[in-house]
């Protein structure tokens, strides 16, 4: 199997709606993950950022931020400025917190291309890491929501989650299996400074690998940007031709590269080479 590195620069954009504030402020990160963010906070700044990046030859965007306290990204604001980005000829991704039938609906309607879906399938792991009073079975019908909708869906599945019990990841499988989708994205848990994980040990190597393997079974899997920078180098060695994608790969392996994010689809490889 070839494995190509994809570098989110260039031809591609991430953009934040709540700039570098996160109503949840979760233990996992504190909103840190946010900072290296483009920020966008007002429909109109989105659509003047849009017609910026567009000049200056972007192709996609990927549009996060911060979550709320029900789990969800703050669209409703956003839709119609998210439709305008598409008229400008943008691919669109969007990192969409948990959905209900409302957001897969406004999705749909600004027809973005992709969600980019955390999925998370343990009860503890979504309590203590994430601190959200969800169900595993409120993150599985987002997700059908989603596809119901024709939006193409990308779950990123973190490996040792905090709380996180053995083989969720196997659930996770035969659910991507059930519902027909094409690709899932493997994360790693990283322990953040001046965060209540900062001490917790990330998992090892061979549990990366294993998950991946258990992915691999039902759907193509890339190596998502989030995983300790001091693991970078022996884990994008080991899974260099498990998986297809590689996100931001350590220098020292060598990769025809696109510029974008992992998660979009094989036909779209050309616009951003």
């Amino acid at each position: 199997m070839k494995t190509l590195g994809f570098i989110p620069t260039g031809k591609f954009a991430e953009v934040s709606i709540t700039g570098h504030y996160c109503p949840l402020n979760c233990p996992m990160c504190r909103g840190k993950w946010l900072r290296g963010m483009i920020t966008a906070t007002s429909p109109a700044e989105l659509v003047q950022l849009g017609r910026s990046l567009r000049k200056k030859g972007i192709e996609g965007i990927l549009i996060s931020g911060g979550l709320g306290i029900d789990g969800k990204l703050p669209l409703r604001p956003f839709a119609s400025a998210i439709r305008e980005l598409k008229g400008m000829g943008f691919f669109i991704s969007v990192h969409t917190g948990v959905v209900g039938e409302e957001e897969a609906k406004l999705l749909s309607t600004a027809r973005v291309d992709l969600a980019d879906y955390e999925l998370i399938l343990d009860e503890e792991a979504i309590r203590t890491a994430k601190s959200l009073k969800l169900t595993p079975e409120d993150f599985v019908r987002g997700m059908e929501l989603l596809v119901e909708s024709s939006i193409e869906v990308v779950p990123h599945i973190t490996v040792g989650l905090p709380g996180s019990r053995e083989k969720w990841f196997e659930d996770a499988a035969n659910i991507i299996r059930e519902l027909g989708i094409r690709r899932s994205v493997v994360l790693v848990f990283i322990p953040t400074p001046d965060t209540p994980f900062e001490d917790q040990e990330p998992p090892s190597l061979d549990k990366v690998v294993e998950v991946t393997r258990v992915l691999s079974r039902s759907s193509k899997v890339s190596l998502g940007c989030m995983r300790p920078p001091w693991m970078k180098k022996r884990l994008d060695s080991a899974l260099k031709g498990l998986v297809d994608r590689i996100a931001n790969p350590h220098p020292s392996i060598r990769l025809d590269i696109v510029h974008a994010c992992c998660s979009i689809p094989e036909e779209l490889i050309g616009r951003f080479l």
